[in-house]
């Protein structure tokens, strides 16, 4: 999965192939529930996210985290995996989510849809498909998470009550 910047599609046609899994990671919550957190925070994570994975784990996610709050479209080009998608503010809160987006692989070229630009969000989270629907969630339910990025840093979203 990749944002829908233009200027960010050369840039993954250059790197898609080399660049190596994200390494920098956590613990993610919501609804009780933990996963196994990738994170993207550089724009070439971020270009990169789930792109030509297999499968994702249902105990696994990825987090993409920015630093202020705008329209967070998804471009799927490259992506061979359906995704359920959250959105959310600054404090973790779901403000959207789209459940089952379809993969779109490298044989559509750059006929691939974008997912999500109505929701105004600080972060988004992609889960494997299914997990909206096992987990019931909804606009305003919260996500937590515990990540040390590959630099040392750690970021953190308040833990549920």
């Amino acid at each position: 999965m990749i944002l829908a910047h233009p200027f960010l599609r050369q840039l993954i046609l250059a790197t898609a192939v080399t660049t190596s899994l994200i390494a920098s990671g956590g613990t993610l919550i919501v609804k009780n529930k933990k996963f196994i957190a990738e994170v993207a925070v550089t724009p070439q994570e971020q270009a990169r996210g789930l792109m030509f994975r297999q499968s994702l784990p249902s105990n696994r996610c990825m987090v993409f985290l920015y630093d202020n709050d705008e329209p967070r479209p998804l471009w799927m080009k490259n992506c061979l995996i359906p995704l359920d998608v959250v959105w959310t503010d600054r404090e973790g809160r779901i403000v959207g989510l789209i459940a089952n987006i379809p993969p779109c692989p490298p044989s559509k070229g750059d006929n691939c849809p974008t997912y999500g630009d109505q929701f105004i969000a600080r972060y988004f989270v992609e889960f494997s498909s299914g997990t909206i629907a096992r987990l019931k969630l909804k606009v305003g339910d919260r996500v937590s998470w515990d990540i040390i990025l590959d630099d040392g840093r750690r970021v953190q979203l308040p833990k549920q009550g």
